[in-house]
């Protein structure tokens, strides 16, 4: 079973909306769940001590997604739970724990127009193997010195996520159409007018990691 417990991974300077969608989650916590926060040096904490191989990989990040992505597969790998960004609002508390009910072992979202998974989020049992193929895909990237020939989408992000479920098979999570949980997919949420009327959550994309 996937451990309840929500993981965030946190800036020094939310927005307003930050803050509100971070709030939104804390409604869970009447149902049993744990909200746990992270920041860099939470995450370097863990990934010292229970993935040393992957210190100078994270400290190489190039960017601040670079990092947080690689932060959220070893924080998910390593506690379970489910992981999301800062800037998704939770619309519906009780079709999200029947989400819960009924994946047991966890979930990625895809986008049907490519089949691309959501890094945004996702969830998975401790010791999830997909999530250690991604990891240690992105050292090996990082080991032979091939990370600037790639942007970060490709290099740790959504399509690391696609090429490793696609090289490795190895995921225990199901397959959800993202729309399933999303109440817009990314091409929507930019032209929509009108928020949280509808869907399991709202991701705003903020983009507040440029």
């Amino acid at each position: 079973m996937v451990p309840q417990i929500i993981h965030q991974i946190v800036g020094q300077k939310p927005s307003s909306l930050v803050k509100d969608c971070m709030e939104s989650w804390r409604k869970l916590t009447y149902s049993g769940f744990e909200i746990k926060y992270w920041d860099d040096n939470h995450l370097l904490e863990l990934i010292e001590r229970r993935h040393p191989s992957v210190v100078n990989t994270f400290l190489s990040a190039r960017n601040h997604a670079e990092a947080a992505d690689i932060g959220r597969y070893i924080i998910i790998y390593n506690e379970g739970g489910y992981y999301c960004d800062w800037d998704i609002n939770l619309n519906d508390k009780d079709l999200f724990l029947e989400l819960v009910r009924q994946t047991p072992n966890g979930y990625l979202l895809l986008d049907p127009a490519n089949n691309v998974p959501a890094a945004e989020h996702f969830s998975g049992t401790k010791n999830e193997p997909f999530l250690l193929s991604i990891i240690n895909d992105i050292v090996e990237t990082y080991n032979r010195g091939e990370q600037d020939l790639m942007f970060t989408p490709q290099y740790s992000g959504p399509y690391r996520m696609l090429n490793s479920l696609l090289k490795h098979r190895n995921s225990l999570q199901d397959l959800l159409n993202v729309k399933e949980v999303f109440e817009y997919d990314y091409v929507e949420a930019k032209a929509a007018t009108e928020f949280q009327k509808s869907g399991i959550m709202t991701h705003y994309w903020e983009h507040s990691w440029f």
